[in-house]
């Protein structure tokens, strides 16, 4: 995409996110285009995780088990990998059409969104960290709009409220998952330490 290009696709996804999700469908980008760039995403993510950590440092106890970038990096991207199949398999149960690569393509857009409110947090944290707070507030209920469109139109689904259920049975199936890798990994670490 041209520099004109993006700028439009951002400015729709504001103005009119539903006509933004239709067009990103319909470019029918190849799953591998799609997974490369959200791995793209997971390490922007994290090197702006740890240039904000460079340049504003927290409390120390604050985040010890982000200390490494990598796992940091692992987190970001099972998130993501997490995120696309349980609003896949959330929609599907409720009666969407949508393929893999149809949320893929929204879900991914959304995390190019949300880094550009990245970077502009961190400029605005370093200048005016009150118009920062502010951003990432507006931020937050801007992305859930978007997000609700998003997946309305990733699904077929015509009804916000339905997209909406989608949403909240996806974030049920990803507690339901995390709770079951967090038993297995756990039990594992346990078992491992045990044995010691």
């Amino acid at each position: 995409m041209t520099r004109a290009i993006w700028s439009e696709m951002i400015l729709l996804s504001v103005r009119d996110p539903a006509e933004a999700a239709r067009r990103l469908i319909a470019m029918q980008l190849p799953r591998e285009v799609l997974w490369t760039g959200v791995a793209l995403a997971a390490v922007i993510n994290t090197l702006l995780f740890s240039l904000s950590g460079l340049l504003m440092p927290g409390p120390a106890m604050v985040m010890p088990l982000f200390q490494s970038p990598f796992i940091y990096l692992g987190m970001v991207a099972a998130g993501l990998v997490l995120m696309v199949a349980m609003l896949y398999w959330a929609g599907r149960i409720l009666g969407g059409r949508g393929t893999l690569g149809d949320v893929l393509v929204v879900v991914l857009w959304l995390q190019v969104l949300r880094i550009l409110v990245q970077v502009a947090t961190l400029v605005l944290s370093l200048t005016i960290p009150m118009l920062a707070m502010l951003l990432v507030l507006a931020a937050t209920v801007l992305g859930i709009y978007i997000l609700l469109h998003f997946v309305d139109q990733a699904h077929r689904l015509n009804s916000l409220p339905r997209a909406g259920g989608v949403l909240i049975l996806s974030f049920v199936l990803m507690a339901v998952a995390l709770s079951v890798l967090l038993t297995l990994f756990g039990g594992m670490i346990s078992g491992g330490i045990s044995h010691v």
